[in-house]
């Protein structure tokens, strides 16, 4: 089947972007009083963050600045970064209800893993690199190109490594045009399922694997979803088909095109960044880092996983993980169990 360019703002190369203001908002000291006001109006009224809606965390100003978050990311570069906020005048709780608060202005949040947490936490706590259970978040190690299990991926800086921890983003479109120019019989495989395993986070009863495509188009809108420790760890068990070599050489392109220092940006997390990817548009890794000894100065970053209102419809190769695919749908994320978790430390 004959494929075609994507176009929109989303092809892009991290060349052209890197030095570029255009996806970066700065708080000014408006922004910060007003959310300062917010968790006050919230703590004053003793609301819990699973009660909480996003009229009880009211932005009046900075509505306009979410609103901005949800085009770029569906209709822009599929990137965001919101800098500037003064997270070490917060306590970690206080730091919790203000990135909720933020993030029930840009979309939903689904559960990131079978404990149901919904407000998560990225920091090192040593977790084996090559194990089926493997989440990338929970080590220090350098981590291959990937998307989260959600429509949008939004991280939240409290404290960044000693050394190292860099961010890189790529563009996911652009590896698609890439590949089409290039080798277009490697692009046909990865429209094609792969099997993907869950990595630990199916419920009872469900099945620990799946299968989806990397590459799809539905109503003419573009989306990638690629992890490939999911599809390794589904290649080693004995329930799922090895990868045929075209397949692997596929995925070994996608992660050759990604590390290409024309095609990826790099920043570093700075205290209060708050970061806002659009996962079926875009890759992203983290290098290695050496972190602080003290506990208190270890590097810390918050995550939501979320469901944007203007989200794009999804190819019906995407519901076996997805299960809802329509444009705008709360979707995504893997189902927990119990009460909603907003901590995971």
């Amino acid at each position: 089947m004959a494929r075609d360019l994507i176009g929109g703002g989303a092809d892009w190369l991290g060349k052209d972007i890197q030095d570029s203001t255009d996806w970066v908002h700065v708080f000014s000291a408006d922004d910060i009083a007003e959310i300062h006001a917010a968790k006050e109006q919230v703590e004053a009224a003793g609301i819990s963050l699973e009660d909480m809606t996003a009229e009880d965390f009211p932005l009046p100003t900075l509505l306009e600045v979410m609103v901005d978050v949800q085009l770029e990311l569906e209709d822009g570069l599929g990137l965001k970064l919101l800098r500037g906020f003064p997270s070490k005048d917060y306590s970690k709780d206080e730091l919790r209800l203000i990135y909720w608060g933020i993030g029930l202005h840009v979309g939903t949040a689904v559960s990131q893993s079978k404990r149901n947490d919904y407000l998560g936490d990225v920091r090192d706590i040593g977790t084996p690199h090559d194990g089926p259970e493997f989440r990338g978040y929970t080590s220090n190690g350098e981590l291959t190109y990937h998307t989260d299990a959600a429509d949008v991926t939004a991280l939240f800086c409290v404290r960044p490594a000693m050394t190292g921890g860099l961010s890189r983003i790529v563009s996911c479109v652009a590896i698609h045009n890439e590949i089409l120019r290039t080798r277009p019989d490697l692009l046909e495989v990865l429209y094609e399922p792969y099997y993907w395993s869950m990595q630990g986070n199916e419920l009872p009863g469900v099945a620990p694997y799946y299968t989806q495509p990397i590459f799809a188009v539905e109503d003419g809108y573009f989306a990638c979803r690629y992890t490939r420790t999911h599809i390794r760890s589904a290649e080693q068990a004995d329930e799922c088909p090895d990868l045929t070599p075209k397949q692997s050489e596929a995925l070994d392109l996608v992660d050759e095109i990604s590390a290409r220092p024309e095609f990826h940006i790099t920043m570093m997390f700075e205290p209060g960044d708050i970061q806002f990817l659009n996962n079926h548009l875009t890759l992203h890794t983290r290098t290695a880092f050496e972190d602080f000894t003290e506990a208190t100065d270890k590097r810390h970053l918050m995550r939501l996983w979320l469901s944007l209102p203007n989200g794009r419809p999804l190819s019906d190769g995407f519901k076996p993980f997805f299960r809802d695919v329509s444009a705008g749908a709360v979707r995504g994320g893997f189902p927990g169990e119990g009460a909603p978790q907003f901590t995971t430390i």
